[in-house]
């Protein structure tokens, strides 16, 4: 059995129990668009765990709060007494009336009354998402041995992959430093995304549901099971995220990726009974331009709205 598929049984009840509440409806109105699967253009076979647990980045000030455990981040700082020089942070712990300060590396893990806590990064100054602290809890009970038994946050085969039930469709781009061309290869692209995200981020695949390239053509991303990742503070957990390959603060969206788009967010809406007006965009929730002014100004003029609204009528 691979990485990604061995999970507890108590983790695999906790995944069950959220998609039986996921708003699904015995019968649907909006078929499937194409996807190209995964397996067509993937590098690797995602990896992780699924698990009762949650991932954030939190900047120092803030917190999170998973069932009964509440974890600030107090301070980020450099640790020059050791050599290479690490950062840190000082997290405060609460569990009920237990409350507890702890300084953690970047890269520790630790087991905290039920809970495993792991900082998986701290980005400085020059780094994408500087000044935010990447943190992953899950409870242990939900865990396999080797995770539980990790002192080490470790990298993307190590991740929780993170149920969730579906409430927002919002909208991405890739944001790469140059445009998607008609000559690029848009497999290349997301195998590279992919790498990147496992090496850089330490994420356990793409953090995108689904994908689309400059034909309309629909990619299978991340399981919409689970939920997507971020560089900005928004949760995204219930979101489920379309992501254009590119950059559209530096080209327009074709025709055929607006039609993509709509028929995407209309399965969406309609396999998860989502309302309308949870349609969105990356920067409703974040502090961001994506998904750039070429597409934006179709989610702030109704565009999308308008053709999801003639799909679910038919």
């Amino acid at each position: 059995m691979t990485i990604g598929t061995r999970i507890t049984a108590v983790a695999l009840l906790a995944v069950s129990s959220v998609l039986l509440g996921c708003g699904r409806r015995a019968t649907t109105r909006v078929p499937a668009p194409r996807i190209i699967s995964h397996a067509e253009w993937q590098a690797t076979p995602p990896v992780g765990y699924a698990a009762d647990a949650t991932r954030r980045n939190i900047r120092a000030g803030d917190s999170l709060t998973f069932r009964d455990l509440t974890i600030g981040a107090l301070q980020t700082t450099v640790d020059s007494s050791v050599t290479p020089a690490a950062d840190v942070v000082r997290l405060r712990l609460r569990n009920g009336p237990t409350l507890e300060e702890q300084v953690v590396r970047e890269g520790a893990a630790f087991n905290w009354h039920g809970y495993h806590v792991a900082v998986v990064a701290i980005y400085g100054p020059g780094e994408l998402g500087a000044g935010l602290v990447a943190l992953e809890v899950g409870a242990l009970a939900s865990l396999p041995a080797n995770v539980v038994a990790s002192a080490i946050a470790g990298g993307a085969d190590l991740r929780l992959r993170v149920p969730h039930r579906i409430t927002h469709v919002t909208l991405h781009h890739t944001g790469s430093a140059q445009p998607l061309l008609p000559t690029d290869d848009p497999r290349e692209k997301l195998r590279g995304l992919q790498s990147w995200g496992a090496r850089d981020r330490n994420w356990w695949d793409v953090p995108y549901h689904y994908l689309i390239d400059l034909d309309g053509r629909i990619y299978e991303g991340r399981d919409w099971r689970f939920m997507g990742e971020t560089n900005t503070t928004y949760d995204p957990a219930g979101h489920f995220l379309i992501s254009v390959i590119g950059n559209y603060g530096r080209q327009d969206a074709t025709p055929s990726q607006l039609v993509a788009i709509a028929d995407l967010m209309s399965w969406a809406i309609d396999q998860f009974d989502v309302p309308l007006d949870h349609i969105g965009g990356h920067y409703n929730y974040a502090e961001t331009t994506c998904p750039g002014p070429g597409l934006r100004k179709y989610l702030e003029d109704g565009t999308f709205r308008r053709m999801v609204a003639e799909r679910l009528e038919h």
